[in-house]
C-alpha cells in the first residue's frame, strides 16, 4: 500500500512538472507581447505611424499566453475557488468534492476544449487560414494550436489533481506542497 501511495505521489509530481516548465516557458511570451505593444504605441502616437501587425500579434500572444498558462495556474491552485464551506471541512471530504468536481466537470470541460480545440487548429492548418480582419492576414493555426495544447496540459495536470485527492482520501492529509519555483529574472 506504501508503495503504491509513493507511486501515486511520484506521477502526480511528474505531471506537476510537465506544468511548471510549460508554465515557466509561456512565460515568456510576454517579453515579444510587451515589445511589440510597446512598438505600436511608439509607432502610432509619436511617429504616427501604426503598424499593420501589431493589434493581430498581442492578440495572439496574449490569448495564447492565457490558455497556455492554465495547467501552471491549475498547479498553483491559482484558479477562482469559492471556500465558504470548503475551508473548514476535513482534507478528505475536500478531496472528495474536488474528485467529484474533476470527474463530472473539469474532464468532460477539458476533453470538449481538446477535441473542439483540434478541430479548429487542424482546420486552419490545411486551409492555410488567416486572419481577415487585418490588412497583415497572419496565419492563424499558430495561435489555434493554443487551444488542443492548453487542453493537453490541463487534462495532465488535472490527473495530477486527481492523483492527490485519492492520496488525501486513502490518508487523510493533502501530500506536502513543493515550494513554488518562480522564475527569477
Amino acid at each position: 500500500m506504501q508503495s503504491m501511495e509513493s507511486g501515486l505521489l511520484r506521477l502526480a509530481r511528474a505531471l506537476d512538472r510537465v506544468a511548471i516548465v510549460s508554465g515557466h516557458a509561456v512565460a515568456w511570451m510576454i517579453v515579444p507581447l510587451v515589445l511589440s505593444l510597446s512598438y505600436e504605441v511608439v509607432a502610432r502616437y509619436v511617429f504616427n505611424a501604426p503598424t499593420q501587425w501589431a493589434y493581430d500579434m498581442t492578440f495572439m500572444l496574449y490569448g495564447s499566453f492565457f490558455m497556455l498558462g492554465a495547467a501552471y495556474t491549475l498547479q498553483r491552485k491559482g484558479h477562482v475557488r469559492t471556500d465558504s464551506f470548503y475551508a473548514d471541512w476535513s482534507p478528505r471530504r475536500q478531496a472528495g468534492v474536488d474528485l467529484a468536481g474533476y470527474l463530472l466537470m473539469f474532464f468532460p470541460f477539458v476533453g470538449v476544449l481538446l477535441f473542439v480545440g483540434w478541430g479548429y487548429f487542424w482546420k486552419a492548418f490545411v486551409t492555410h487560414e488567416t486572419f481577415v480582419s487585418s490588412s497583415w492576414q497572419p496565419i492563424t493555426w499558430p495561435f489555434k494550436l493554443s487551444l488542443p495544447l492548453a487542453g493537453a496540459l490541463l487534462m495532465l495536470q488535472g490527473v495530477s489533481e486527481c492523483l492527490k485527492c485519492l492520496h488525501t482520501l486513502r490518508t487523510g492529509a493533502w501530500p506536502a506542497a513543493e515550494a513554488p519555483a518562480e522564475i527569477a529574472v
